[in-house]
């Protein structure tokens, strides 16, 4: 069997105890002398940058059981694996686990400039400087990946907008290709830069936001505000929730501008967690996860203070349409929003309910989308529809793969 590495109990792929695969069992790596040289070669083998620290495994992640896999050993901190320094133990055996070891790593990726350090520039560890990447370097399926291995939830937008600090320092050559489901960025593929300049860093912007919805109204542009998080929807307190955080939420969902901001517990308490996180938006943004967020202390939101909005449901100008109007699209406005959570739409396929094949369910039946003349403006209406944001993009159906159900033609002509 391969001798395979990981860091096990850390909660991540970057941090926790050391251990070794050997005959197809998992053990632990033990050394008295424990020290940074050993910690660099683990972090850079795992493509998670350069060590952080190298620990005693039981201060922080817990001692493992047995096997033991390997013991006395001996890295410079230039070796390209673990396997490159000296070893004295090769195992498996038993072995007294007082003495396994832990490293937490820098990480491959990190977001700086930003609100947070889950939005920001994009840079990356070479030759254990921090870089930074070209912005044709980095699609949203980069993005994904460096959200999910940050733990920063979901990608809103591969950014290069006002609202990040200047970035310093050389670039990255080239870019990353990925799928969107690698655990690391370091394990997307590479390629080679698109142009001979740099015409800007790559900037993203996270969300542990998955989802925004009004429940327990019937317009569907008024009611009390849920989100989720973790795939669980919860209720938002209402401590903190003011005019400008309901500005962009109504928008983001397609309802306008917000009208009011009803006392909290205006529409009930609903079900899930009550989400103690105060929104600071300024009111002009696109995304309530682009919008500052705190945590609350307690007991700073009383049972049963959800947050709640009125949204004025006014579209304007007929470039926002509903669902009610996509099918037969163009149409004109006004056209009242069909209720969020309506099973008239839905997206398979895909990893979560905000990215997959569009499906619509006619005549008892779900039936897939013609992609033809399906464009940036269709997406854009299904994911405001939703409750899921900006379209992104409108891929093929390569993507997520072909539907079973009758193929739907008639979709498609929206202004977006």
């Amino acid at each position: 069997d391969a001798v395979e590495l990981r860091l096990a109990a850390g909660g991540g792929p970057c941090a926790g105890r050391v251990e070794v695969k050997l005959r197809g069992r998992w053990g632990t790596v033990i050394e008295n002398n424990w020290g940074m040289e050993e910690a660099e070669v683990v972090c850079q083998q795992l493509g998670c940058g350069s060590a952080a620290g190298a620990y005693p495994a039981a201060s922080l992640f817990g001692q493992g059981g047995d096997p033991v896999s390997l013991a006395l050993v001996n890295c410079h901190g230039y070796e390209t694996t673990i396997w490159d320094c000296e070893i004295r133990g090769w195992g498996p055996y038993s072995g007294l686990h007082s003495y396994d070891t832990a490293v937490v790593c820098q990480g491959f990726a990190r977001l700086v400039g930003g609100d947070s350090g889950c939005s920001g520039w994009l840079e990356v560890r070479r030759n254990r400087t921090w870089t930074r990447v070209c912005e044709d370097g980095v699609d949203i399926q980069a993005a994904q990946v460096v959200c999910r291995e940050l733990g920063c939830g979901v990608a809103l937008a591969v950014s290069s907008s006002g609202r990040l600090e200047t970035g310093r320092g050389p670039f990255w050559e080239g870019g990353f290709e990925c799928n969107g489901t690698e655990p690391l960025l370091s394990a997307c593929a590479r390629r080679p830069p698109r142009g001979q300049d740099c015409a800007g860093h790559a900037g993203i912007v996270c969300s542990p936001y998955t989802g925004f919805r009004l429940a327990d109204h019937s317009s569907g542009c008024a009611g009390r505000v849920e989100v989720e998080a973790g795939g669980t929807w919860g209720s938002l307190c209402a401590t903190g929730w003011d005019l400008p955080d309901a500005h962009v939420l109504c928008r983001h969902l397609g309802c306008g501008p917000a009208v009011a901001v009803p006392p909290g517990g205006s529409f009930g308490v609903g079900r899930g967690p009550l989400r103690r996180d105060a929104f600071g938006c300024s009111g002009s943004e696109r995304h309530p996860g682009e919008c500052p967020v705190a945590v609350l202390g307690q007991p700073a939101c009383p049972p049963g203070h959800a947050a709640a909005v009125n949204c004025s449901g006014v579209y304007g100008t007929c470039r926002d349409k509903s669902l009610k109007g996509l099918w037969g699209c163009p149409t004109n406005c006004p056209v009242p929003s069909v209720a969020a959570g309506s099973r008239r739409v839905r997206l398979a396929g895909g990893p979560g309910r905000c990215a997959g094949r569009v499906e619509v369910y006619v005549n008892g039946t779900w039936s897939t989308v013609c992609q033809e003349p399906w464009d940036m403006a269709d997406a854009t209406v299904v994911c405001r529809q939703l409750g899921c944001g900006m379209a992104l993009a409108a891929p093929g159906s390569t993507r997520f793969g072909p539907g079973t159900g009758p193929l739907w033609p008639d979709a498609g002509g929206c202004a977006g």
